[in-house]
């Protein structure tokens, strides 16, 4: 394991591995096989990678120039697998990645390079470490704001002692949440009765929704039981500085939400969701993913990713729900008596199925008027669908212009406060109450009070 001082290398990007025995290779039959020794660092980028010495090697294919394996990515059979021991006795494993080959590769002594996504390490806990329950810990540097309701003193080597309200410790349903943020990096760490790969994505979620960023755990450790999963992953670095939008409030005034309870709801409503319907929290999760990413580019694509995710909200959770709701028997009756009326007239079989198709259509609930029913239940604003509408029409039907600054600037202001709507949608999907920021074109954000209506249930 490289807990202790090779997390802090990790974490600058000055992690070397030394690795005495190395082994590429597939699985299937006559499938490439390398042997060797190399050395597992961290590049300027933030990516994982391997520096090979092939000294030994069967079934490589011969190649005149430059070829990558596997050559079909997608066949599981081709798939590429790496074991490497560690100077210290620890095997890390990863699998999935690519090699480049020439046709020096059938002769070794080779030199490769091998970027891996991550590196994994398993182990057998320590008896009373699998009595303490499940554990779950990882970390990141990218930018964090969960309100602290923990204080914590640090000594330095001269004597003094300073403090500092940065951690944030949640009880939750069999199981203690800490989250700790320090100067360069946040730490967070999970023990009790809970399954880590559920709270692993619910997690990021919440960390992320609430601090318009997007987490990547450079390190993680996993505990169930005996066993004990060591996880090194391959980061971004442009990414840690990069932020969206968040409505969610850290620190409010108003005695009502001082105590941020409406804030740590929140996560215990995301792990109610994923438990409950995972089919709407995958939608939610996975649509404020894409929102994120589209704001790290130009506004053409943020305006097509925002309103196509609004839609993709209302297609996947509420027209679902909506229908169930609505039994409108009298446009029923209306659809049934014009049906009647087009079978009596003059019409071939294929003109006549056209129009009963259109007139059946007629109870169809389109992104539109689901955001009408929204309106009339008091979850957004007219206001909201009329920006989205605007957003909509010019994604579908985008115009070939000059963009100058003033231009970009209104267009981007737009946008932004657009993403109220998409915030109230997965918000009120979350059944979620209290403060939240609310964005207007041009203008300073203003403090409101979110109540939440039901409309799922």
């Amino acid at each position: 394991m490289i807990i202790g001082k090779k997390t802090e290398q990790l974490r600058t990007g000055d992690l070397v591995l030394h690795c005495v025995q190395v082994e590429v290779f597939q699985i299937m039959d006559d499938g490439l096989k390398m042997s060797g020794h190399g050395t597992i660092k961290v590049n300027d980028v933030g990516t994982i990678y391997m520096e090979f010495i092939c000294t030994t090697s069967e079934s490589v294919p011969r190649a005149m120039f430059s070829e990558s394996l596997p050559k079909d990515p997608l066949n599981e059979e081709h798939k590429l697998y790496l074991r490497a021991q560690t100077i210290s006795g620890d095997v890390y494993v990863s699998d999935g990645f690519s090699i480049k080959i020439n046709m020096n590769s059938s002769f070794p002594p080779v030199h490769h390079y091998i970027f891996l996504s991550s590196i994994n390490c398993c182990s057998t806990a320590e008896p009373h470490q699998s009595k303490e329950g499940n554990y779950l810990y990882f970390e990141f540097t990218e930018h964090f704001n969960i309100p602290a309701n923990k204080s914590n003193s640090v000594v330095s080597s001269l004597g003094g002692e300073s403090h500092s309200r940065n951690q944030t410790v949640l009880e939750m349903d069999g199981y203690s949440i800490s989250m700790i943020k320090k100067l360069d990096y946040t730490e967070v760490s999970v023990t009790g009765c809970f399954d880590p790969e559920e709270l692993l994505t619910c997690l990021k979620f919440y960390i992320g929704f609430s601090s318009a960023s997007m987490p990547q755990f450079v390190y993680m450790l996993k505990r169930m039981g005996e066993d004990e999963q060591e996880i090194i992953s391959s980061i971004a670095n442009n990414q840690k500085r990069q932020r969206s939008s968040s409505p969610m409030v850290e620190i409010v005034a108003d005695k009502k939400y001082r105590d941020s309870v409406y804030h740590y709801k929140l996560l215990d409503n995301i792990i109610s969701l994923h438990k409950k319907d995972p089919r709407q929290f995958e939608s939610i999760y996975s649509q404020w993913e894409r929102v994120w990413c589209s704001f790290q580019s130009n506004n053409s694509i943020m305006t097509l990713t925002l309103s196509v995710a609004i839609e993709g909200l209302l297609n996947d959770i509420y027209i679902p729900a909506i229908k169930v709701k609505q039994n409108n028997l009298e446009l029923e009756a209306e659809i049934k008596k014009v049906k009647q009326q087009i079978k009596t007239l003059d019409l071939n079989d294929d003109q006549r199925n056209r129009i009963l198709g259109s007139v059946s259509y007629w109870k169809n609930i389109t992104a539109t008027k689901a955001l009408d029913y929204l309106i009339e239940h008091g979850v957004i604003t007219s206001a909201d669908k009329k920006l989205w509408k605007e957003l909509r029409n010019e994604s579908a039907h985008p115009k070939v212009r000059e963009d100058n600054l003033a231009k970009e600037k209104l267009e981007r202001e737009k946008v932004l406060s657009c993403l109220n709507l998409f915030h109230k949608i997965v918000l009120n999907t979350l059944a979620f109450s209290g403060p939240i920021w609310v964005l207007q074109a041009g203008k300073v954000p203003t403090l409101e009070e979110l109540i939440h209506t039901e409309i799922l249930n």
